[in-house]
């Protein structure tokens, strides 16, 4: 199996059960679901770095795009305590 089939493997089966896990365990907070998977997602990258040159570009920029997100959630946070009111 060719490593980039097995980081999409791999990946998908993390998310799955910390998805089932959260769930579980009755967690509903949205911006906690993203935070883990962010972390998870950037572990296994890091993990399967060794993937081709042109994969690696690809997981790069998935990476940058999911490091935005986490900036608007944080930006959302703190407007949040900031103004004292939910923007979501």
């Amino acid at each position: 199996m060719r490593t980039y089939n097995r980081y999409i493997l791999a990946l998908a089966t993390v998310l799955l059960l910390t998805t089932i896990g959260l769930a579980a365990t009755g967690e509903i907070r949205l911006d906690f679901y993203y935070t883990i998977y962010l972390i998870e997602c950037l572990i296994l990258t890091s993990l399967f770095s060794h993937v081709d040159t042109r994969a690696q570009r690809g997981l790069n920029i998935v990476s940058y795009l999911l490091l935005a997100g986490f900036g608007f959630i944080v930006l959302e946070t703190v407007a949040e305590i900031l103004l004292g009111t939910s923007m979501l």
